[in-house]
Formats: C-alpha cells, structure tokens, sequence
C-alpha cells in the first residue's frame, strides 16, 4: 500500500465506519472502496479497541503502517 497521510487514513476510516455501520463485511467494503481486506479489518479492530474517533483511528493505523 502507498504511502497515506493521516487525513486520507481518517477520511477511509469515516468511509468504512460508515459502511460498516450500515452492515456491510469487510469484503463488501473492500469492493466498495477499492481498498486492502487486510486495511480494512485493522481499521475496525483498531475502532473497538481504542475510538469511536476517527482521527484516533488513524492515528493508531498510520502507527501500524511505519
């Protein structure tokens, strides 16, 4: 995966919080957003964990990333 700054991190995790929040599965977002399965199912493990947030999300997934 490229590179992301932590604004395009936060922008997915609103996306993906918001589709999954609608009852989707982490494939469906994946097709949905063209986006890594792998990506995707950090950033919601990381919402449980630590935030509903997702600013904090991202920052916990861009720690992730390094």
């Amino acid at each position: 995966m490229t590179q992301k700054t932590l604004e395009e991190i936060a922008a997915d995790v609103e996306r993906v919080f918001s589709l999954n929040d609608e009852g989707n599965s982490i494939k469906e977002i994946s097709s949905l957003l063209a986006l890594e399965e792998d990506y995707i199912y950090s950033i919601l493990v990381s919402r449980q964990g630590y935030s509903e947030d997702p600013l904090t999300v991202a920052h916990m997934i861009m720690m992730e990333m390094e």
